[in-house]
């Protein structure tokens, strides 16, 4: 490529650059205003977000792997025999209008982020607490049933009571009241569990050292303590 096709080039990348970003940001703030006037429910209402959060999402498009794949796909030759007209142009332009989307606007987001001041996500958190005290009512109201088809001894059902405690602790937690004493019992009641796991793995290790179990055993019981311990500890980092 000659000085003056390489001039032709990066005058192409540098307008290729701005109308991508102009295109982005038009279709997003058209896009937006046309749901605003056609949907007028209070649901929809709840969902719009302000003019941060489109600067953000106007930033983080990021285009490549599709652009590249199609300007690689263009051949080398016509049907003919003859080179394939401005190739080599095609694909110098395609790769730097990759380039600086990816470098220019990767360096930007964070900073656009910042300056956006996005509230945090918490719809995880909340779909969580929804299951976990769907999960744990539904079981509560099915215990007395379950029990009576088991025939459960009724020492073991009051055992299982534990179960409106953990529900006391949800309930508060969704609302918030993180020192609430539901929550901190439930607190204090994980923290001593996962000591009481941490003890167990201690005592079948100091088993096997001293040959009474072999390294099988030693395999099964810390294969059911780390699974207890995972499933304690997810709960624990939700609080």
């Amino acid at each position: 490529m000659n000085r003056p096709d390489l001039q032709d080039a990066l005058i192409a990348v540098g307008v290729l650059c701005v109308v991508l970003v102009a295109v982005r940001f038009a279709f997003l703030c058209a896009s937006t205003y046309l749901v605003r006037a056609l949907d007028r429910r209070p649901r929809q209402r709840m969902l719009r977000v302000g003019h941060r959060t489109r600067v953000v999402s106007g930033l983080a498009g990021f285009r490549g792997a599709v652009s590249l794949a199609m300007v690689l796909s263009v051949p080398q030759t016509l049907d003919s025999g003859e080179p394939f007209p401005d190739r080599s142009f095609i694909v110098f332009v395609t790769s730097d209008v990759i380039l600086v989307t990816l470098v220019v606007q990767g360096l930007l987001l964070p900073v656009a982020v910042r300056w956006a001041k996005l509230p945090p996500d918490t719809s995880v958190d909340e779909e969580h607490d929804l299951a976990e005290t769907t999960a744990i009512e539904e079981a509560i109201k099915a215990m007395p049933r379950l029990a009576a088809d088991l025939r459960s001894d009724p020492k073991i059902v009051e055992w299982l009571r534990q179960y409106e405690a953990h529900l006391a602790s949800v309930r508060a937690r969704s609302a918030g009241a993180h020192d609430d004493p539901a929550v901190l019992q439930h607190q204090d009641y994980l923290a001593l569990r996962l000591a009481l796991i941490a003890g167990k793995r201690a005592t079948v290790v100091r088993l096997r050292d001293e040959r009474r179990i072999d390294d099988t055993v030693l395999r099964i019981l810390q294969a059911a303590l780390d699974s207890e311990e995972v499933r304690l500890s997810g709960g624990a980092a939700v609080e």
